[in-house]
């Protein structure tokens, strides 16, 4: 186990703090960023692979086989029941688009992260000069 994991926040923090590395190079708040935006992106990478993986499990093709019975049909009590019958699959698809949706918005929030670094790397490379 490394042992960064049994200290706690405080503690790494005042080694961290009275280490010669930090004193002569401290970290930068462009690094930290790009930190947060690796996690934040391997996350949502994995949220939308999660997502793709769980719309394909759907097997459209019995709910094709309906729709091709119900447009057959002239019955209303079949329609109604080849409806309910496809009504799982339509609400699968529309919790597959709301959760994209989410995913999206979570990916341009992380490209607003993206352009923080870079406006703080910016920044940093003007303090040298």
């Amino acid at each position: 186990m490394d042992i960064l994991d049994e200290m706690t926040k405080s503690e790494i923090i005042e080694w961290l703090r009275s280490t010669a590395a930090y004193i002569f190079r401290p970290p930068k708040k462009s690094a930290l960023l790009f930190i947060r935006w690796q996690r934040k992106s391997k996350l949502l990478a994995e949220k939308d692979l999660v997502n793709i993986v769980e719309l394909e499990k759907a097997d459209s093709s019995k709910r094709d086989e309906y729709a091709k019975r119900f447009n057959a049909s002239s019955d209303t009590n079949e329609k109604l029941s080849l409806l309910k019958k496809m009504k799982p699959y339509k609400e699968l698809v529309t919790r597959n688009i709301k959760a994209s949706q989410k995913i999206r918005k979570e990916y341009k929030a992380l490209d607003k992260l993206y352009v923080s670094i870079e406006i703080e790397r910016q920044k940093e490379e003007r303090k040298k000069e």
